[in-house]
């Protein structure tokens, strides 16, 4: 793996962490145990420390970076958007960018069809470790269709090392966690066409009780799961017998959807038959549960899944999951969570614990 500047999800461990980023690891770990995982590659740390190398960027842009005052709003704005103009506008090295567009190439027939719609996203070497939740620092952009877009794109990732919330997170630590968060992989992944998608806790959010498990559900892709703009379907299922205990479902007035205009994402109104019905069936929560206990049971811990749903060609549903993660949540953030939540109502619960874990919230 040393050296290589694309590496194929099926190729990599978790062992290969500080090559290809939590993220791109863990992808490949649940390829290995035989999960569902879309296909894809990661553009490797190895490739970013190469393009700072030969474009000169380490004292252009570390200079900026020790210039910021962290407490200002507008000086971490003012950093990103020249760190944005800097990175794209740096000379890749020799052969690199004729990589990422034979990787994508491959991609496409690996999948079967030109022009694959893939999702890149950032796959930070610090980011996803037990010890603590780094998810959520830097971007992922989704529904991203030929070469040029995709290259576009993994530049936009490196450049999302300079958000100002990423920039103010590594302000925070010591300088040698500082400089393990500025190291970068980038996954290149087939996106799925979700009917449906959420997020799955083998463990009880609230509670840490391991017998219980935490599952919610929107119409759509699951960006707007994620993000927190929806409020999804709520399901609480017994790891005994995966049966549904307890369940809330919402009114689901939105959407995430490919766009219809070109590559990317738009929020649409879910027709009005579907918007305050269960979005997802009690067997396939059923099928959800036997996945998310094989992934928990393979690392041996409990995990915050993403996952999708897709329907077939022949009408039969399919899940496949999009990431896999240590769940993080302690117990300030529990606390946190049930107050947001006092007055917002039950279903909100697991969308505001996300945000809190995926470092949108304020409490990693």
């Amino acid at each position: 793996m040393v050296g290589r500047r694309i590496v194929w999800f099926d190729e990599l461990r978790m062992t290969d962490r500080p090559s290809a980023g939590g993220k791109c690891a863990s992808l490949g770990e649940l390829i290995s145990a035989g999960i569902p995982v879309p296909i894809g590659f990661a553009v490797t740390a190895q490739a970013w420390q190469e393009v700072i190398d030969h474009a000169g960027l380490r004292n252009r842009i570390g200079d900026l970076t020790r210039a910021v005052d962290v407490g200002s709003s507008a000086d971490l704005r003012d950093l990103q958007t020249r760190a944005v103009d800097i990175i794209h506008g740096a000379e890749l090295p020799p052969g690199l960018e004729e990589e990422l567009r034979a990787a994508y190439a491959e991609l496409c027939r690996r999948a079967g069809r030109e022009g694959v719609p893939v999702a890149v996203r950032s796959s930070a070497v610090a980011e996803d470790g037990a010890a603590n939740s780094f998810a959520g620092q830097q971007e992922t952009y989704l529904w991203v269709c030929g070469a040029d877009d995709v290259v576009s794109r993994v530049r936009d990732c490196w450049a999302s090392l300079f958000t100002p919330q990423a920039v103010a997170y590594r302000a925070r630590l010591d300088e040698a966690h500082r400089g393990e968060a500025s190291k970068m992989a980038v996954g290149v992944q087939e996106m799925v066409d979700a009917e449906v998608a959420g997020v799955a806790f083998t463990v009880s959010p609230k509670t840490g009780d391991p017998s219980v498990m935490a599952v919610n559900a929107s119409w759509g892709l699951g960006e707007a799961v994620v993000s927190g703009e929806v409020t999804p379907d709520e399901f609480w299922l017994s790891k005994i017998g995966l049966t549904v205990t307890r369940r809330t479902v919402t009114h689901k007035a939105h959407r995430c959807v490919p766009s219809a205009t070109g590559p990317g994402t738009q929020i649409v109104d879910v027709p009005a038959e579907l918007a305050d019905v269960q979005c997802i069936s009690d067997e396939l929560l059923h099928e959800l549960g036997e996945l998310a206990v094989r992934v928990e049971k393979h690392y041996g811990s409990a995990q915050d899944i993403e996952w999708a749903l897709a329907r077939d060609a022949d009408g039969r549903h399919r899940f496949m999951l999009l990431q896999s993660r240590p769940e993080t949540v302690n117990g300030s953030a529990r606390e946190t969570v049930r107050a947001r939540t006092t007055t917002a109502g039950a279903a909100s619960y697991l969308s505001v614990l996300r945000s809190l874990s995926a470092g949108k919230g304020g409490t990693s």
